[in-house]
């Protein structure tokens, strides 16, 4: 599977030289000149109108917005008066279009923490908007701008070392120093959680159920409760959730929030993934049209697993007024109709 790897763990990175890297990565330039262009002639309008004359995917613009979003935040935190992305128009768009033309958006992206160096507040706003690492850096210049700072919270995940891969191609951004890689990974992927983990002896089950709830709501992975016994041969509950880098701070707050636990513990491991897609269908169930999101994990190209979408089944179950078992019988047997066994 191929794969984008991003190291600006010395260099930092802005969205010029993400787009020079990947400029120097593939047979881009003219895509590159393109951009340039359409943004120089496009200065001072609405960044929706650059994007549709960029014919951008919708997975880029999204992505666009996104970098938008947070920049327009950190700014606005710092400066009065109403924001104009105007002068950073290239730095956000030049990089997305590139990667949109290179297929990189469907594709794991993976970066290691950037160094900062004397970075602007913007800048650490938005780690701190994503709980992005950074890495320790001496250097008295500025290294990550904050358009570098938004483009690698919003693209990449991030590793403290190289992933397993291999390398197919190198882009270097001389002027700044930033690598890109692309590569090859197994589709059985490594990536890296975190898992939050504490004892609990003296709260009601009904405190703990609304924890799991929220810890769910706010994005963790999976969160799962043990019983077992503690000191003093007190029952105890142990409450252990699987997150994140970007996520575990946040959720850790929620944890002690809502059970009044003291501590938590905090350990980040490795996990190998299947490859996993996941698309919604139209499925005729009793006679009425429901949109049921399957997700599909492959091996070796080789679908292992098919699942459809529990909160979707239970929709339709209640809007049809059935059995949740019925639906769920309907949908597994016109499964093979759409996905290729």
């Amino acid at each position: 599977m191929r794969m984008l790897f991003i190291d600006p763990n010395a260099a930092g990175i802005s969205g010029a030289a993400f787009t020079a890297a990947l400029t120097n990565l593939g047979d881009v330039e003219d895509v590159r000149k393109n951009a340039a262009d359409i943004l120089s002639r496009f200065t001072g309008h609405n960044p929706e109108m650059v994007m549709n004359d960029l014919e951008l995917s919708p997975a880029a613009q999204e992505k666009a917005d996104a970098v938008f979003s947070d920049l327009e935040a950190a700014f606005t935190k710092f400066h009065e008066g109403t924001f104009s992305i105007t002068r950073i128009l290239p730095e956000v768009l030049c990089p997305i279009a590139l990667m949109d033309a290179m297929d990189f958006l469907s594709c794991p992206v993976y970066a290691k923490p950037p160094a900062l160096g004397t970075c602007l507040p913007e800048t650490l706003e938005i780690c701190a908007l994503h709980g992005m690492p950074a890495a320790e850096s001496s250097a008295v210049t500025e290294l990550t701008t904050p358009s570098g700072a938004a483009l690698l919270a919003n693209l990449a995940v991030f590793r403290r070392s190289i992933p397993s891969m291999t390398p197919l191609k190198t882009g270097f951004a001389k002027e700044s120093g930033l690598l890109v890689v692309e590569g090859e990974i197994s589709d059985l992927t490594e990536e890296r959680i975190v898992i939050l983990e504490t004892n609990i002896d003296d709260v009601s089950g009904e405190v703990i159920g609304y924890a799991v709830e929220r810890l769910l709501a706010a994005g963790a992975v999976d969160v799962f409760v043990t019983q077992g016994f503690g000191k003093k041969h007190r029952p105890v509950f142990v409450v252990s959730v699987i997150t994140t880098l970007e996520q575990y701070r946040s959720l850790t707050e929620i944890l002690m929030e809502e059970t009044g636990t003291l501590g938590v513990r905090v350990r980040e491991e490795p996990r190998i993934v299947a490859d996993r897609v996941r698309k919604a269908y139209p499925f005729m169930i009793f006679g009425e049209e429901f949109s049921v999101r399957v997700k599909v994990s492959k091996h070796c190209g080789r679908i292992i697993s098919a699942k459809p979408e529990f909160e979707d089944l239970k929709k339709a179950a209640q809007k049809l007024k059935k059995p949740l078992k019925d639906v769920i019988t309907e949908v597994q047997r016109q499964m093979p109709e759409f996905v290729d066994y």
